[in-house]
């Protein structure tokens, strides 16, 4: 009776790192599985996005689409915004 009871405590504590070493190996395994989906859904998604864009500069090739000019430029801009600051901040007559 005295190895028995060695053997049914020893039971548990065997049975309970089984049990946490297989639950730890399927959550591992899921992990990568998901990490594998997550990769193929990537590289399709980006094969996609490719077919697209290759689609979409046919068309503008074959259109042949000119860009419109606006007539201001950028810096223009910029500086008069920068002038009209100045004077109201030394208020000039």
């Amino acid at each position: 009776m005295g190895q028995t009871g060695k053997k049914s405590e020893k039971g548990p504590v065997c049975w309970r790192k089984r049990v946490k070493s297989e639950y730890m190996r399927l959550r591992q395994l899921k992990r990568f599985r998901r990490a594998d989906e997550v990769k193929t859904m990537f590289s399709s998604n980006r094969q996609k996005i490719l077919e697209r864009t290759e689609t979409l500069n046919q068309e503008w090739k074959q259109r042949r689409i000119q860009p419109v000019h606006i007539m201001t430029s950028v810096s223009s801009l910029r500086g008069t915004r920068e002038a009209i600051h100045l004077l109201s901040l030394y208020d000039f007559p």
